[in-house]
C-alpha cells in the first residue's frame, strides 16, 4: 500500500513541475509581459504625444482571445499565462489556432488564402509555428526581459538557422546581394497591413476599426537587426484629426520558391523597367503609398515595391480618413461611405528597428536622388500666401479651394455664407 501511496504521488509531482521547468522564465517573455505595443506606443514619438490617452486604458496590452487553450471563455481580470497557448486539461497541447488566436495578421493571411511555402507544404516539420520558434525563444528562456520582438536575442530564429536553409543555393541575385538583402525581401510575395485604424473607436468602445486590410505591397527598408535590406510594414492611425504612422521591420508568412521570387526587374527601375513607385519619386518627389477618392469614398490601393526613401517623413505619402459614424458601431465595419478624408501628411511618423535607404541603395535601384525631392520642392515653394477662388461656383454639392503658402505655418480656412454666418471649418492646423 504503502508503494502504490509513493508511486502515485511521484507521478503528481512529475506531472505537476515538468511543464514549470519549461517556462521557468515565461514572465520575462513578450508573452507574458506584451511589452511590444508599450514600446511603440509610449515613445517620445509614439501615438501618445498626440492622442493623450494610456495604453492601459485601451484594452490594446491585456487583449486575449476569447478562449483560452481548454475553450473555457476568460473571467475576471486577465492576466498572461500557460493556458494562453496550452491546453491544461490535456497533455499540453498547443494547436495552431492557439497561435492565430493573437497573431491577428498571420490569421488575416491565412484566411485572405496567401500561400507560403513552409505552411503549406504538407511536411510536418516546417508547417507549424513552433516547427520554426523554438520553445526557448517562445517561452522567453534567455531570462531577459525584450521591449520588442525585433531587440537582439528576442527572437534568434531565421531562414539560415540550423537545420533549415543553412547552404544557399547557387545563383546569380544570391550572390550579389546575399549578404546584403535578407532572404524575405525577395521570397516574401506581400506583406499585410491595417490601413487607416480609427482611434476613438479604439479609446470609447475598444473596437479596432480600419477601413480596410491591404496587401499585394511590398516595402523596403534596412533592418537594423543585421543591416541587410528587410521588408517592412507599418500602422496608420488617426484621431481627432492626428494622424500617425509607425513603420518597423515585418515577415510575413508569405513565402515563395525560387521561381516566384523577385527578380532584378521587380526592383530595378530604369528608362525602359518602370517601377512605378521609384517613377513618380523621381517625377514628383513623392511616393503616394495609398490615395483616397472623396467622390466615392473608395481607396486606390498601393501594388508593388515602396523602397523607403532616405527623406521618408516627407515624401512617404498616404491619406488619412476619419470613420463618421458611432464609436460603438459594431464590427466588421462594411467598406460603405461613412468615411472621410483628413490630410495626406503624417503629423508623427516613426520608423521602429530600422532605417530608410541610403542614397547609394536608391541609386542602384533608379532613384534620381539628385534632381528630385526636396531640391525639387524649394523649387515649387511658391512666393506669398495664396487663396485662390473656389471652383465650380455656386456648388452643390461639392467644391475645390486651392490655397499655397510659402512656408510651414498654422492654416485656417473657413466657410461662411453671404450672411457671415459660420459653416464649416476645413483646415485649422499646421501646414
Amino acid at each position: 500500500m504503502r508503494k502504490i501511496t509513493l508511486l502515485l504521488t511521484i507521478i503528481f509531482v512529475i506531472g505537476f513541475v515538468i511543464p514549470s521547468l519549461g517556462q521557468s522564465n515565461f514572465s520575462t517573455s513578450l508573452h507574458s509581459t506584451r511589452n511590444g505595443k508599450p514600446t511603440w506606443y509610449n515613445a517620445p514619438d509614439g501615438f501618445e504625444s498626440l492622442t493623450n490617452e494610456a495604453i492601459s486604458e485601451l484594452g490594446c496590452v491585456e487583449c486575449h482571445d476569447a478562449t483560452d487553450a481548454n475553450g473555457d471563455p476568460y473571467t475576471g481580470t486577465y492576466t498572461p499565462g500557460c493556458v494562453d497557448c496550452h491546453a491544461t486539461n490535456s497533455a499540453w497541447e498547443v494547436t495552431q489556432d492557439d497561435c492565430l488566436g493573437c497573431h491577428g495578421r498571420e490569421k488575416a493571411i491565412i484566411n485572405k488564402n496567401i500561400p507560403d511555402v513552409h505552411r503549406d507544404s504538407g511536411n510536418p516539420a516546417v508547417d507549424e509555428c513552433w516547427d520554426c520558434h523554438s520553445k526557448e525563444e517562445l517561452h522567453g528562456d534567455d531570462g531577459i526581459e525584450h521591449l520588442s520582438m525585433f531587440d537582439p536575442g528576442a527572437i534568434q530564429t531565421d531562414c539560415q538557422q540550423t537545420g533549415c536553409h543553412e547552404t544557399i543555393p547557387s545563383a546569380t541575385e544570391h550572390t550579389i546581394h546575399g549578404a546584403n538583402i535578407h532572404c524575405t525581401s525577395c521570397h516574401a510575395s506581400t506583406n499585410l497591413t491595417c490601413y487607416n485604424c480609427h482611434f476613438e473607436s479604439q479609446v470609447v468602445a475598444h473596437n479596432k476599426r480600419a477601413y480596410k486590410q491591404l496587401t499585394n505591397f511590398m516595402i523596403l527598408v534596412n533592418r537594423d537587426k543585421d543591416n541587410k535590406v528587410h521588408p517592412a510594414t507599418f500602422q496608420s492611425l488617426s484621431y481627432q484629426g492626428n494622424t500617425w504612422i509607425a513603420m518597423g521591420p515585418s515577415v510575413a508568412h508569405t513565402i515563395v520558391d525560387g521561381t516566384e521570387a523577385r527578380t532584378c526587374d521587380d526592383c530595378h527601375h530604369s528608362a525602359t523597367n518602370v517601377i512605378p513607385a521609384i517613377e513618380e519619386y523621381n517625377t514628383t518627389g513623392l511616393m503616394r503609398f495609398a490615395t483616397w477618392n472623396s467622390s466615392d469614398s473608395t481607396l486606390n490601393e498601393p501594388s508593388g515595391l515602396y523602397p523607403l526613401p532616405f527623406d521618408y517623413k516627407r515624401s512617404f505619402k498616404i491619406d488619412f480618413i476619419d470613420y463618421n459614424g458611432d464609436p460603438n458601431d459594431p464590427l466588421p465595419t462594411p467598406n460603405n461611405k461613412n468615411w472621410s478624408f483628413i490630410k495626406d501628411v503624417a503629423d508623427g511618423f516613426q520608423l521602429l528597428y530600422a532605417k530608410p535607404l541610403t542614397t547609394a541603395q536608391m541609386n542602384s535601384l533608379g532613384f534620381d536622388t539628385l534632381n528630385v525631392g526636396v531640391d525639387k520642392l524649394i523649387n515649387a515653394i511658391p512666393e506669398g500666401f495664396k487663396l485662390e477662388q473656389n471652383y465650380p461656383n455656386p456648388f452643390n454639392p461639392t467644391t475645390t479651394i486651392k490655397f499655397s503658402i510659402p512656408e510651414r505655418n498654422h492654416v485656417e480656412l473657413v466657410i461662411y455664407d453671404a450672411l457671415g454666418d459660420h459653416i464649416e471649418t476645413l483646415v485649422n492646423g499646421e501646414r
